[in-house]
Parts: C-alpha cells; sequence; structure tokens
C-alpha cells in the first residue's frame, strides 16, 4: 500500500478525529466500510477489523495479524489496552472544537448544517422552542461517536429538516434558529 494514498476497494464517508497522546496532537481520518477500518496516521493507512467473540475483542490488521483489545471511555478519554501495552488517549471529535470555539457561529441565513456526514440519533427540541446558546439541538451519530449540536446563539427553533434515523451530509441542513436580538 502507498503511503499517503488510500487502500483500493474501500469506500466510505470519513470521519476526522483529533488525538492527544504525551502532549502531541495528531489529526485521524477512519472510513468504515463492512465492517472494516481504514484509519490514516500522518501519511499511512493502516486497515483492520474489529473482532468480538464471547465476549472477547480482538483488533485484526490487514495482514491478519491479531491482538487482544480492551477499551474503556470515560468522557474523551479512551483507555485502550492492546496486548500488553496500555495507552490513555484523548479522542476530541474536531466539530467539537469548531462549535466551542465560535468558529461555527449563526450565519445569516440562520441554518445550522452538519459538520459532517452521519446519521440523526435524536432531535432534542422542537418547532417554536426557545434555546439558549450552548443548549443540545440534536445528536449526529458518526462512526458510532455520538456529537451533540449545540445551539450557536440564543434563539428560536423555526424549523427542523431532520428527524431520528436520518442519513445525513457534511452540509446538509439540520435546523433554523432565528437568532434572538441582543444575544450572541
Amino acid at each position: 500500500m502507498a503511503p499517503g494514498r488510500p487502500p483500493r476497494g474501500i469506500a466510505g464517508a470519513r470521519l476526522k478525529l483529533i488525538a492527544r497522546y504525551r502532549d502531541e496532537e495528531t489529526v485521524i481520518e477512519i472510513e468504515r466500510h463492512d465492517g472494516c477500518y481504514r484509519v490514516q496516521l500522518g501519511d499511512r493507512w493502516v486497515v483492520a477489523d474489529l473482532v468480538a467473540a464471547g465476549g472477547l475483542r480482538s483488533l485484526r490488521l490487514e495482514d491478519g495479524t491479531q491482538f487482544a483489545l480492551a477499551h474503556h471511555r470515560v468522557g474523551t478519554t479512551h483507555q485502550v489496552t492492546i496486548g500488553a501495552s496500555r495507552l490513555d488517549v484523548d479522542i476530541i471529535d474536531p466539530l467539537t472544537v469548531r462549535r466551542k470555539s465560535g468558529d461555527d457561529h449563526l450565519g445569516d441565513s440562520g441554518i445550522i448544517k452538519a459538520l459532517m456526514p452521519g446519521r440523526i440519533a435524536r432531535v432534542l427540541v422542537e418547532k417554536g422552542d426557545q434555546v439558549r446558546r450552548g443548549a443540545g439541538l440534536l445528536v449526529l451519530e458518526a462512526m458510532k461517536m455520538e456529537n451533540e449540536i449545540p445551539a450557536p446563539a440564543d434563539g428560536v427553533i423555526d424549523e427542523i429538516f431532520v428527524k431520528p434515523g436520518d442519513t445525513v451530509e457534511g452540509g446538509a441542513d439540520l435546523v433554523h434558529l432565528t437568532a434572538i436580538i441582543g444575544s450572541s
């Protein structure tokens, strides 16, 4: 497999995450297809399957190498044990970072858009609801991770374009919010 090029024959929407380990940040891109995960770390692609049997999990690499796997998550911290090695890694969703940094402000249109492809797990508001900045509007599931989409400003929900179970692409309209004048 050539460095920097994805393996052939596997397609799917990419999920971008940030892994923090020992004060270093690494951008990780993940694609899923039929239970197979393609992971890009820098210019290197790794293809792996997660295998569960009898309550045990293992990680099987493309070359057939298999490792016992244990995983425990608390918030954004993932404790991963592969074989005899244990890592405590913070996995951060760039969507969350963008929303918390204020980069994802409410545009002139008032439409909140999906920043990544995924499935709508839950809608937390109804048309006509008044919300405060930071309040959860809906939950978008991508790669088995749930991302709560917060209100970027105080306002009123005028329209909801999705329902639970819908699959959306990055850039899809999710909710229309009319900002309350004089709020963030």
